[in-house]
């Protein structure tokens, strides 16, 4: 695996921010998850006014926002866990799980079904 770190990238600085306070809230301030949140929120509402919600990334947005409100309600903190890695995935590999997932559902394929 390749390092991808992209600074002049907005789209990684939101992705670094997360993976921050990702740590933050596993470290025992839930100000963090919080805040994760917020940033998931915020990445949602960047991507659909700059792509549309259909289009990919946000749809990707879409879920990791709808994952971090779960993992609020998991008194493990394993969800968040979960996240944690799949974050550093994505800000450190440019390789994202959840991207993987969503690009085989039927609304993301090109081609007509058989």
């Amino acid at each position: 695996m390749e390092l991808k770190i992209e600074l002049k990238s907005l789209e990684w600085w939101f992705w670094f921010i997360t993976l921050i306070a990702l740590v933050v809230g596993l470290a025992g301030k839930n100000e963090g998850f919080y805040l994760v949140i917020i940033i998931s929120i915020i990445q949602f509402f960047y991507f659909t006014a700059k792509r549309g919600f259909p289009a990919f990334p946000t749809q990707v947005r879409f879920v990791y926002g709808i994952f971090t409100i779960i993992a609020l309600f998991d008194p493990t903190r394993l969800f968040y866990w979960a996240l944690l890695i799949g974050t550093v995935m994505v800000t450190l590999f440019n390789t994202c799980f959840i991207a993987r997932i969503l690009i085989y559902m039927p609304w993301n394929k090109n081609e007509r079904l058989s």
